[in-house]
């Protein structure tokens, strides 16, 4: 076997660190996601708004050189306000969701009620399972609209999730890409 390449992987370790990283930040979202909902809120609205003072910035300083710069001015003004009130306020973003998500399971839960009272009018016997299951989204849109906080809470433990298979996927690939480099090409 004669070597003709060999992969270099100096840093192999950055991705791993980032795998820890990752799979600690979603232990730590795991452990108080009601607590931690606000935090990441603040998170995003920190990096809309920063976002928002780079385009600004930019904007106006390349304004000859862009044309139609107003629509790039004002995309950054949307950017920072929008930012600005995350940081300001971070329980707002967790209201319009749940607002939003409350009032489809709201029309979705009249949907099924009324296909229920359909079916009851044409005899069909599954007409008191689409019934209840109306009311029952009915009911969970009313606890949506009544605790918000339900919906940060399941927020923060899919995101809390979503971190920890990325930080398990670093891992495991950059174990694997070191054990490839180890390997002689042939």
């Amino acid at each position: 076997m004669i070597a003709t390449e060999k992969r270099n992987m100096n840093y192999w370790w950055v991705p791993i660190l980032f795998g820890v990283i990752f799979i600690v930040t979603g232990i730590w979202i795991l452990k108080a996601p009601a607590d931690n909902f606000a935090t990441i809120t603040l998170i995003i609205g920190v990096i809309i708004l920063v976002s928002g003072c780079t385009e600004l910035f930019l904007t106006i300083y390349n304004r000859g050189a862009i044309p139609g710069w107003g629509y790039q001015l004002t995309g950054a003004i949307i950017n920072l306000v929008i930012g600005l009130i995350l940081v300001i306020n971070p329980s707002i973003l967790l209201k319009i969701i749940t607002l939003f998500v409350a009032i489809w399971l709201i029309i979705g839960s009249i949907m099924i009620i009324m296909r229920s009272a359909e079916a009851r009018q044409l005899k069909r016997s599954y007409w008191k399972w689409e019934l209840i299951l109306g009311v029952f989204l009915l009911l969970l849109a009313i606890l949506l609209l009544w605790h918000p906080m339900i919906m940060g809470f399941t927020i923060s433990v899919w995101t809390a999730m979503a971190f920890i298979i990325l930080g398990i996927f670093r891992i495991a690939m950059t174990i694997r890409l070191k054990r490839m480099s180890a390997r002689v090409v042939e």
